[in-house]
């Protein structure tokens, strides 16, 4: 069988040598008459013809384009899809999904929106807990950067890959946050604390305007 397949094969591709030329000569030579230029047109287009047909038989059964009898039987009543689309519960009419922290997450710089200043007896302030709004993809830890100047507790915040470089006076850490009613919220804590007596305010490092300040949790 593969003997075969090859001899014709090779009449094919010597019957395109030979043949060629005498079409070509038929169709474009001088005093050529109509049924000479057909009969050269119709040999090319038989050529082409068998050609195609023997590349379409030699390949395999999976290369070959499906059919219209076939695609029309795979499409029937009874078949089923190879996947379908998994049901993902929908929240309740009214309700606003609380977005989670997550590992992965862009890198931006969100602004303080206020803190609350944690003041101990006697010791003055201990840390502070600090909130801004979360975002879908919400970052589970941040940078905070903070500064002590006076009164004033400069912060910096950051989440993703961004980060501070090393200037002095400055402290920086990574914390976990914590996400609830749209809000997303860390807790610092100041070693050592602030001193007690002065009032001190929050500024955001980035803008220089103060952060506000919500009601102190007294321990």
């Amino acid at each position: 069988m593969r003997l075969a397949a090859s001899m014709f094969a090779f009449l094919l591709g010597l019957s395109w040598l030979v043949l060629t030329p005498i079409c070509i000569w038929r169709l474009f030579g001088r005093e050529q008459s109509r049924l000479a230029r057909a009969t050269g047109v119709l040999t090319l287009a038989a050529l082409e013809a068998t050609t195609l047909a023997v590349g379409w038989a030699e390949q395999p059964p999976s290369d070959r384009p499906a059919t219209a009898p076939a695609m029309a039987a795979s499409s029937g009543p009874h078949s089923r899809p190879s996947s379908a689309p998994s049901s993902v519960p929908s929240s309740g009419p009214g309700t606003t999904p609380t977005p989670a922290p997550s590992p992965t997450c862009a890198t931006r710089t969100p602004a303080p929106e206020s803190v609350r200043l944690t003041h101990r007896p006697h010791q003055g302030v201990q840390g502070m807990t600090i909130y801004w709004t979360a975002t879908s993809e919400q970052c589970g830890t941040a940078t905070v950067t903070y500064r002590r100047a006076g009164r004033q507790v400069r912060i910096w915040l950051d989440e993703g890959a961004a980060g501070r470089d090393e200037i002095e006076g400055r402290e920086s850490r990574t914390l976990p946050v914590h996400v609830a009613e749209g809000r997303a919220t860390l807790d610092l804590t100041l070693m050592p604390p602030l001193r007690p007596g002065p009032r001190y305010v929050a500024v955001d490092g980035r803008t220089g305007h103060r952060i506000p300040e919500r009601r102190p949790t007294n321990g």
